[in-house]
């Protein structure tokens, strides 16, 4: 019910996104220059900021906008966990990397219990590397990182669809080891974008939790949404084409964003 409530909440807050702004995260890169260019003016930083950070920027129409909310970042704590919040729920959700490799686990249909054993194992593995790339205990290049995570998505897809009766992952015991040690690798993933954005010291801790929870609720969206369409029609004799096809489809995107990642990153 919590969950629900939670999923619920951002859902009405993705929708009316006025909602969220009462604070914004500020870019480490804008915070530098801000710091380093004290007589920019707001065209300057405006212009600065769609070149560098042009997803923040793109929410502001000019750079006076920009500063009056780096001025006015000491923000309280529920407005700071919120933000992380909100940021974990868009970070999964706006990923089509981690969104496939959710619905990857799924494609064939799985008992609620199997699929709460599933997501609760990809939580503790992504928590874990999470919390220690957050606190700079652990650090892996993400030329490293990227790749791993477009061949987890391959793997998993290929082994739930093609291989579910085998020993590579169609066990349950064999897709949970799998689900984990790759979930320790995406955990490193959501750790990448929060190395881009200043964590308010004094809030680190609150600020990481939140930031799980977000990506948490954006998990059980995606499969909220998608398993009642798989439990209504996994009986019908075209269904399993269809996984088949789904299931290459999303091979070909991986094997595409491993090659991309491991050349261009």
């Amino acid at each position: 019910m919590k969950k629900f409530i939670i999923v619920l909440l951002l859902s009405i807050a993705v929708i009316n996104p006025t909602y969220l702004y009462s604070h914004e995260l500020i870019p480490k890169e804008l915070k530098i220059y801000l710091l380093e260019h004290p007589d920019a003016t707001p065209e300057e930083i405006k212009k600065y900021a769609d070149e560098q950070v042009p997803e923040f920027s793109e929410k502001f129409k000019n750079g006076a906008e920009i500063i009056k909310i780096v001025q006015n970042q000491d923000t309280s704590f529920f407005d700071n966990f919120f933000d992380f919040l909100k940021l974990g729920f868009m970070h999964i959700l706006g990923g089509l990397d981690h969104v496939l490799f959710v619905l990857s686990l799924i494609l064939v249909f799985i008992s609620w219990k199997d699929i709460l054993k599933i997501t609760a194992t990809f939580t503790v593995a992504h928590s874990i590397t999470l919390l220690l790339a957050g606190t700079g205990i652990l650090t892996l290049s993400s030329n490293i990182v990227e790749p791993i995570i477009a061949l987890s998505i391959a793997y998993v897809a290929i082994t739930s669809v093609f291989f579910r009766n085998t020993k590579f992952i169609g066990e349950n015991n064999g897709k949970i080891v799998a689900v984990f040690f790759f979930g320790l690798f995406h955990g490193l993933g959501f750790a990448g974008l929060l190395q881009e954005i200043q964590i308010p010291t004094d809030k680190f801790v609150s600020s990481l939790l939140a930031f799980n929870l977000g990506i948490e609720a954006g998990q059980l969206l995606i499969v909220s949404l998608v398993f009642p369409l798989i439990y209504f029609f996994k009986d019908k004799t075209w269904y399993q084409k269809v996984v088949k096809i789904f299931a290459v489809i999303i091979v070909l995107f991986a094997v595409f964003w491993f090659f991309q990642r491991l050349f261009l990153i």
